[in-house]
């Protein structure tokens, strides 16, 4: 499970723009190495930052708020069917050769079996 964003500024989830911003300042100042001599202060200063940066965002904060930690890893985009990702490129590509070459292979096929039977159908009527 993902990082409360929320939790870590001392906010509510339907703070307002200034009350995170607060937030921050307030746990900034709590937890900035230069104040706090505490060994993991830094790393919570990190993490308070983060939060800041996330929620101050607009479109990021709808994210987190949609999608939670994990939908700001796999970037703005979430995974979807409507349009492909890059990995799926060469499977596209190979699937449609496939499928260009069978294509090209039955009609080539018809025109050989198409040209074999006028030739019979000439050849017949030049006998009769």
């Amino acid at each position: 499970m993902g990082k409360n964003y929320y939790n870590i500024l001392g906010i509510d989830r339907n703070a307002t723009d200034e009350q995170i911003r607060k937030g921050y300042k307030r746990m900034a100042l709590k937890y900035h190495p230069d104040k706090n001599d505490h060994p993991q202060a830094a790393e919570h200063f990190q993490e308070v930052a983060a939060a800041f940066e996330i929620l101050s965002d607009k479109d990021k904060r709808e994210i987190y708020d949609r999608y939670g930690e994990e939908g700001l890893r796999d970037g703005d985009e979430q995974a979807t069917f409507q349009a492909p990702s890059s990995d799926m490129l060469p499977f596209i590509c190979a699937v449609g050769g496939t499928i260009l070459f069978a294509f090209g292979a039955y009609k080539t096929f018809q025109m050989f079996t198409k040209k074999k039977n006028t030739e019979r159908q000439d050849e017949a009527s030049s006998s009769d």
